[in-house]
């Protein structure tokens, strides 16, 4: 795990690595969470609350809140979510929540408040987009009502070049600045802070959170269920993320950390490993050069930065067997309306890949409540799940039997 053992922080499949001692991978097997933590309602509810409920979530885009009053709603586990740009011009978020009686406030996904009004669809009570009551039609007078006590129940928040974050703790462990940590270094080159999302895809996937995360940090599945993927990713052929995690890998240049890389005659992720857009300012040659870069908040958010794109993408648990993923694409804001044939080169690619680690995410999910199967087992390339399951085990303080 990246930062100085705080366990707020978010961990580094990359941590430590260095030029004489590259290799990452288990030297036996090792066996993986009990199958019941998959599926389990008591167990993803502990997992709401000691993850989900204390760490910092990105929610969405600061793009969708370019005006005072401009909304969107989001949600984390059971609890939803109202994120808005506030009159003094900050990003605010409070609990869907009237405090009058508990009716949800927003029902849509996205909008804007009207004279920067949040109105409780039951019984009006109105407050600003700075969380204060400040009306409540029809209501009889009594001298004990002090409207200072039925603000909206703030949320705490803060944006990382770009993205938005909030923490539902009472009192987060940690800033997001301390939360993300080192892992924020990978990617610092690229011009985030010009980028706005031009495109966005939701997906439902039936399967728990930690096997979509699982899925995501090994390549071991790679030849079987990416073959288009493979094409542009040599390292990925060979069921390994990184060039580095091969026996007999051998660095090409000073400082050569031996991520997987695109193929010589690629660019970045699209199905001809070719692109129709302008290289992105900031990121060096060799960045250039390796097609991408990950930077990852276990386990609820990642981003793969493309010398011509950005994705980034987000889990939303959505109950203990169910998740849906967001996935956006940035590209820069000056290049204005992006034509939907662009759109789709860029697209193409990664949704493949995702609808494919979908369909295999759901199989695994079924497989799971199999009578004799109590849990899995990790072979040499596959020590990043150890990692995070060691991170798990110690977010929950939780042991068990066997492992």
């Amino acid at each position: 795990m990246a930062g100085s053992g705080n366990p707020y922080v978010a961990y580094s499949i990359v941590e430590d690595r260095q030029a004489t001692d590259m290799t990452k991978t288990l030297q036996e097997v090792r066996r993986s969470l009990p199958a019941s933590w998959y599926y389990d309602p008591d167990q993803y509810r502990l997992e709401l609350e000691q993850i989900w409920y204390r760490d910092w979530i990105c929610v969405g885009h600061v793009d969708s809140l370019n005006q005072t009053g401009d909304y969107f709603t989001a949600t984390i586990g059971d609890q939803s979510i109202i994120v808005t740009r506030a009159t003094n011009g900050e990003v605010r978020a409070w609990y869907n929540t009237c405090p009058h009686r508990g009716t949800r406030l927003c029902t849509n996904t996205d909008g804007r408040f009207r004279n920067g009004r949040i109105i409780c669809p039951y019984h009006t009570w109105t407050f600003s987009v700075d969380g204060e009551l400040l009306a409540t039609p029809g209501r009889i007078e009594t001298p004990d009502f002090d409207a200072a006590g039925y603000s909206l129940y703030g949320i705490h928040t803060d944006t990382w070049r770009g993205f938005v974050f909030v923490n539902l703790s009472d009192t987060p462990a940690g800033n997001l600045a301390d939360f993300l940590g080192d892992e924020t270094d990978l990617i610092a080159n690229w011009p985030l802070e010009d980028l706005r999302p031009v495109h966005q895809e939701v997906h439902t996937i039936n399967c728990n959170w930690k096997v979509y995360w699982e899925n995501f940090s090994e390549c071991y599945h790679c030849p079987r269920i990416h073959p288009e993927l493979c094409k542009i990713m040599p390292a990925y052929a060979k069921a390994v993320f990184d060039d580095a995690d091969l026996p007999d890998w051998q660095p090409r240049f000073d400082g050569d950390k031996g991520y997987g890389r695109v193929a010589d005659d690629a660019t970045t992720w699209t199905m001809d490993g070719k692109t129709p857009l302008p290289l992105l300012e900031g990121p060096t040659d060799e960045e250039r050069d390796g097609g991408l870069m990950f930077m990852e908040v276990p386990a609820s958010f990642y981003i793969v930065a493309h010398p011509d794109y950005v994705r980034s993408v987000r889990i939303v648990p959505k109950g203990p067997e169910s998740i849906d993923l967001v996935v956006e694409w940035l590209l820069p804001a000056i290049a204005g309306d992006t034509d939907s044939d662009t759109i789709e080169r860029i697209r193409a690619l990664p949704m493949l890949v995702i609808e494919q680690d979908g369909a295999a995410c759901e199989l695994n999910q079924q497989g799971l409540r199999t009578r004799p199967f109590d849990r899995g087992t990790l072979v040499p390339q596959e020590y990043v799940l150890w990692q995070f399951h060691e991170w798990l085990r110690g977010r929950l303080d939780k042991t068990e039997p066997g492992a």
